[in-house]
Formats: C-alpha cells, structure tokens, sequence
C-alpha cells in the first residue's frame, strides 16, 4: 500500500525463514474508509505502524446549509463538532432524512489518521 492508511488485519501469516533472508509477514487489511482489500508483505523484524482510531456516538444538533454537522457528543466523550460534513452516500442521506423528519438522531463517528467517517446512523429512542 501506498503512505499511511487506516486498515484492520483480516489475515496475518508467516513464513519461514530462507538461506539468504530473515522470515517474512503478510498482511491482508481492510481499508476503514474505502472497505478495499489491502496486501503488505514485510520483513519478520521489521516494526509496523497501528493507527490509533476512535469511535465515538453524537447526537446531530443540526445540518447546516453547506452539510457540515453540528454533533455534541456523549456526556464525558470530546467536544462539540463542527467540522464534519454529512456525506451525500446512504448513511449520509439517512441521517439527513432523519433529522429533516424532526427525529432525535444519533451517528458514530470514525476517527483515523485525521480522517473522519460517518458509520452508523440511528434514532435514539432513550429520550433523554
């Protein structure tokens, strides 16, 4: 793969030593943000990057005319968020229809690598 992505390891194997070189690790990844298959094969000593990636629930407060959210998180879980648009693809346009429906809506928020992805959208129903 090319520079730094966010991915999760579906499949690690290894394999031996040979006579002129050290084992080798194969690494088969989802991408968090494209769902793409991904393939890496490095050396057995070597040290691999892990991105730190958090998953938190928001609350959407509003959608502004240019489809930035307003988000405000979980009580003790970050700071209100304004920075990140609500994507034109399914999740996207279910939560849009949501709240333009007047329901109370919550979406999860991927965070990786400074990338941001909506991945989840429901009602909450806990009335809080």
């Amino acid at each position: 793969s090319s520079g730094i992505n966010a991915e999760y390891g579906v499949n690690i194997s290894t394999s031996k030593p040979g006579k002129h070189g050290s084992a080798k690790c194969n690494f088969t990844a989802i991408d968090l943000f494209t769902g793409d298959k991904k393939e890496a094969i490095s050396p057995g000593h070597a040290n691999v990057d892990v991105p730190i990636v958090t998953r938190l629930e928001y609350t959407v407060m509003d959608i502004d005319d240019s489809g930035f959210f307003s988000l405000m998180p979980n009580e003790g879980q970050g700071e209100m968020r304004e920075d990140i648009r609500c994507p034109d693809d399914g999740e996207g346009e279910k939560a849009r229809t949501m709240f333009n429906d007047g329901k109370d809506v919550m979406v999860t928020i991927l965070t990786a690598i400074g990338e941001d992805r909506l991945v989840d959208v429901k009602e909450n129903t806990k009335g809080n």
